[in-house]
């Protein structure tokens, strides 16, 4: 392995063994505050949690991004490296995602720093909360770097797959409610919330030629186990390649189904949607990605392009910054050679 090599892989160990989870960032953010400033750069933390830094340089401006949370439990642990790969030490989930992405960043801008290579004016913007919704870059202030073009680097397909489409993500929460009372007893009063879910025909599972995916991921009702239950809770998203109307034609379904079927029982029902993002597709004809392509070429790789159901920063930043996320690798179960 190289000293470059060997440097990135110690910088991802380090990263893994910290705790992160989204909203508490700040154990994995003054880790990277600190290599910053080693860099001899001067971080700040903007009013999100985002970690921001600058390094000068000539020409447009160009963002560097990667985000600080992981899924829980994102406890920090040692990882284990076993024939050329890395795994978690099973007593938490691996933390590569996004890691892998804050070890990228960091080594870009020692190799740039260290070897003074030429380079733009590069904006780091290491981000919170990117798994519970894009909170850090959907709230990140640009107006005073002016930054059109950006670098995302996060956990999707094999190592420099560039997503070419990412799908728009859509929460929802439905609240059934009905009224409780003992199975031994007089039904005639209540209304089982429960039988209102399995009555409601709403848009569920892969539709439109896998274009459009709707799951219901979380179920909560009911109080105790002889009782008939007066509510239930289902909290499910949409995700989908198809146009806004169409997203929108989903929304109103799932409401109507669940309005019915709550009519029909005597139950009432509470349903909210929350926009994570909106989705977007990368042009072809993008100058950074073009850039990209011819770096590319010059290494003997192609170009490869993949749409994606996964989220990530890139929805965020969009359309204000023409950013593209970049996948560092990280693969499911670890079937990837991370370095």
């Amino acid at each position: 392995m190289s000293i470059h090599a060997n440097r990135l892989y110690s910088t991802l160990v380090e990263i893994i063994r910290i705790p992160s989870t989204s909203g508490h960032e700040e154990h994995v953010r003054r880790y990277l505050e600190q290599q910053l400033t080693e860099l001899g750069l001067t971080p700040h933390v903007d009013d999100t949690g985002n970690l921001i830094a600058t390094l000068p340089g000539t020409g447009k401006p160009l963002l560097l991004n990667a985000h600080m949370d992981r899924v829980p439990p994102g406890l920090g642990h040692e990882p284990v490296l076993r024939a050329g790969i890395l795994y978690s030490d099973g007593t938490t989930n691996l933390g590569a995602d996004d890691a892998a992405g804050l070890a990228i960043i960091l080594e870009v801008l020692r190799r740039t720093v260290e070897q003074q290579k030429a380079h733009p004016p590069l904006v780091i913007v290491f981000t919170v909360q990117e798994e519970t919704g894009l909170c850090g870059a959907s709230h990140f202030d640009n107006s005073a770097l002016a930054v059109s073009d950006g670098l995302i680097f996060d956990n999707a397909f094999e190592a420099g797959t560039v997503v070419s489409q990412g799908a728009a993500y859509e929460a929802f929460k439905v609240k059934i409610s009905g009224r409780t009372g003992h199975p031994g007893k007089d039904l005639s009063s209540t209304v089982n919330a429960l039988e209102i879910f399995r009555a409601a025909k709403y848009p569920h599972g892969s539709l439109a030629d896998d274009q459009t995916r709707i799951n219901i991921g979380s179920i909560t009702g009911g109080t105790a186990r002889n009782a008939i239950p007066a509510t239930v809770t289902l909290e499910g998203e949409i995700r989908s390649f198809e146009p806004a109307a169409r997203l929108e034609h989903y929304k109103q379904a799932i409401r109507k189904a669940f309005e019915q079927a709550a009519s029909q029982f005597g139950g009432q029902v509470e349903i909210t949607f929350n926009t994570h993002s909106t989705g977007y597709t990368i042009g072809s004809d993008e100058p950074l990605l073009l850039t990209y392509r011819r770096v590319l070429e010059q290494r003997g790789a192609t170009l490869k392009l993949r749409p994606t159901f996964i989220g990530s920063d890139t929805s965020g930043f969009r359309p204000a910054i023409r950013a593209f996320t970049i996948s560092t690798g990280v693969v499911p179960q670890c079937h990837q050679n991370l370095h």
